[in-house]
C-alpha cells in the first residue's frame, strides 16, 4: 500500500479530519489516566503528534529533511539513545505520552486552547508553546530539546482537509511552480496569493531557500495546495545546525559529501574542520561512525557545511574542573525569606551552598527567583567545590516540595477551568493549582484577565496529593 493510500485509511478510521506526519517511531497512546485534583478531564479534543531531537545546545541539534508528503521526517536517528525514558506531557492534564526510540510521540484529546508541552526524561526538562488549538485539529509538530530548553522547528495542522504549516523553503522547482516546506511537497497555482510580514503582495519568485514561510492550503493528491503563502523571513543567511553520526561519506577535501540520518550534508575546501580542542584538523580525520556538529546554510536539498566540530575522537581529554553538585532537603535558609533578587546561603543536607547573582534558581525548567525557595523542598545544586568543603552555586533546581510547605512558582497557564466567583484550576509547570475564595489576586481585578498561555507567579500550600492551593496569584 502506497503511503498515500495509508494516509486516508488512517483518515477513515481515525477521525472525520484527521492528517499530518505520524511519530517517526509510534509510541504508546497518550494516557488520561484520572484526572488530578483541580485539572478538568479531557474527553475530547485535538490529537497532537510529533518528533522530538534531543542534542547539544538549543540549534546545533539535528534537522527535518526535505521528503515525500507525510511521511514521517527524518534526521533524528542519532537522537535514540539520548530520548530513553523520556515522556512528553500536555501541562495542566494528565495527557501525556512517551517518547519513542526514534523520537515520535502522540498525544489525544488535547483541550481547546493554547498548548503548552513539556519534556521530562535523559537529562531534559523543559517546555514549550503551541498555538492554540481547536477540537479536531491533528497538529504535526518537530521538537527541538536540549537541557532546560525547548523550541518548535515546525509545526503544521490539518482540520476538515485544511492543512496549515511552518518552517523553512527546502527547494524550489520553477518548472510547476512548487516548493518543499518542513519537508512538505507544498503546490502554488493561479489562485494561491502569496504576502510577506507587511501584507505587500509578491509572487513565486520572491520565494527563496531557507526563508521561514507559513503555508495555507488543502491536502491534495501528493502534495498541500497553497491557498496562501506567507513570508515571515526574508533572511536566508539563517544558520542550519545538524548534530549526528558521518554515514556514506565519499569525496574529497575539495568536494565531499555525506549523511546524518539522512540528512545529505556537502562540503568543499573552504568547509573548516576543527576538534574539542578548537584547532583545525585535516580532512582525512573525517570517517563514517564520528559524532559531529554541522554549521551551515541551506542550499537546494542539502545542506553546506561551513564549520563541522568533530566530537571527542581527536581531542585529549579535557582536565578535570572543580565541579560538584549536591540534592537532597533544603534544611535552612540565611535569611529565612530571600527576597527576589538576593544571594541566601543554603544548608542542603548538611552541605552548605552559596549563592551569588549569576546563581540560576529553575523548578522543572522554568527559571524562577530566589523566593521561591522554602524551607523543606528537595534542591538539587551544581556549581563549584570550595577549599572548606562548601558549593558556590551556577544552578538550583527545585525538585520536589515539603507537603504542607510553602509553595512559588511562575510558568504559563494551561488547562484553565471554572469561575472567579467560585474556584479556578489551571495547570502552571505541570503542578495542578486550584483557587479557593480567600485567594488574593494581584492586581485585584486579575482573575477576570487570566486566560490559558498567561504567565503568572503562584504562591500556595503543596497538598498530599501534589496539587497546590494558592493563596496568591500574580499577573507577570
Amino acid at each position: 500500500m502506497s503511503r498515500w493510500a495509508a494516509v486516508i485509511v488512517l483518515m477513515v478510521l481515525g477521525c472525520a479530519a484527521c492528517s499530518g506526519e505520524a511519530p517517526q517511531t509510534p509510541a504508546g497512546p497518550s494516557s488520561t489516566g484520572a484526572s488530578p485534583e483541580g485539572v478538568t478531564p479531557v474527553v475530547q479534543g485535538a490529537r497532537i503528534m510529533g518528533n522530538v531531537s534531543a542534542g547539544g545546545p538549543l540549534g546545533a541539534t539535528a534537522a527535518p529533511v526535505a521528503g515525500t508528503p507525510l511521511s514521517p521526517p527524518v534526521g533524528f536517528g542519532s537522537a535514540g539513545a539520548l530520548l530513553a525514558g523520556m515522556t512528553v506531557q500536555v501541562v495542566g492534564t494528565s495527557i501525556s505520552s512517551p517518547v519513542g526510540t526514534g523520537g515520535g510521540f502522540s498525544l489525544e484529546g488535547v483541550p481547546t486552547g493554547a498548548v503548552h508541552l513539556r519534556f521530562v526524561g535523559s537529562g531534559v526538562d523543559a517546555s514549550v508553546a503551541l498555538s492554540p488549538v481547536q477540537p479536531g485539529d491533528v497538529v504535526s509538530v518537530l521538537v527541538i530539546v536540549a537541557g532546560a530548553a525547548a523550541a518548535v522547528q515546525s509545526e503544521s495542522r490539518n482540520a476538515g482537509g485544511k492543512v496549515e504549516l511552518e518552517g523553512r523553503v527546502e527547494s524550489l522547482t520553477s518548472a510547476d511552480s512548487s516548493l518543499v516546506v518542513a519537508g512538505w511537497t507544498v503546490a502554488t497555482n493561479t489562485q494561491t496569493i502569496f504576502r510577506d510580514g507587511n501584507n505587500a503582495s509578491k509572487t513565486f519568485a520572491d520565494l527563496a531557500i531557507g526563508q521561514r514561510v507559513h503555508v495555507r492550503g488543502t491536502l491534495g493528491a501528493d502534495s498541500v495546495v497553497a491557498d496562501n503563502i506567507l513570508i515571515q523571513n526574508t533572511d536566508v543567511a539563517l544558520p542550519v545546525n545538524v548534530n549526528g553520526i558521518v554515514d556514506e561519506l565519499t569525496g574529497s577535501a575539495t568536494s565531499f559529501e555525506f549523511l546524518i540520518g539522512g540528512r545529505k550534508i556537502k562540503g568543499d575546501a573552504t568547509t573548516v574542520l576543527y576538534g574539542d580542542s578548537g584547532g583545525s584538523l585535516p580532512y582525512s580525520v573525517l570517517q563514517d561512525g564520528l559524532r559531529v556538529e554541522v554549521k551551515g546554510e541551506m542550499r537546494e536539498g542539502h545542506v553546506y557545511a561551513v564549520r563541522i566540530h568533530v566530537n571527542g575522537a581527536i581531542a585529549p581529554e579535557p582536565p578535570q574542573d572543580d565541579s560538584a553538585s549536591v540534592e537532597g532537603r533544603l534544611n535552612s535558609l540565611d535569611p529565612p525569606n530571600p527576597a527576589p533578587s538576593s544571594t541566601p546561603t543554603l544548608m542542603i543536607g548538611s552541605t552548605t551552598v552559596k549563592t551569588t547573582s549569576n546563581t540560576v534558581v529553575q523548578r522543572r525548567g522554568d527559571g524562577q527567583t530566589m523566593a521561591a525557595l522554602a524551607v523543606g523542598q528537595t534542591v538539587h545544586a551544581v556549581g563549584a567545590r570550595m577549599t572548606d568543603g562548601s558549593i558556590v552555586a551556577r544552578l538550583l533546581q527545585i525538585k520536589d516540595d515539603e507537603t504542607g510547605g510553602a509553595f512559588t512558582t511562575e510558568g504559563p497557564i494551561g488547562g484553565l477551568s471554572g469561575s472567579c466567583t467560585t474556584t479556578l484550576a489551571f495547570g502552571v509547570n505541570g503542578y495542578a493549582i486550584v483557587t479557593t475564595p480567600a485567594t488574593t489576586f494581584v492586581p485585584t481585578t486579575a482573575c477576570a484577565d487570566l486566560k490559558n498561555g498567561m504567565k503568572v507567579e503562584v504562591k500556595g500550600v503543596r497538598q498530599a496529593n501534589n496539587s497546590v492551593t494558592a493563596t496568591e496569584i500574580t499577573k507577570k
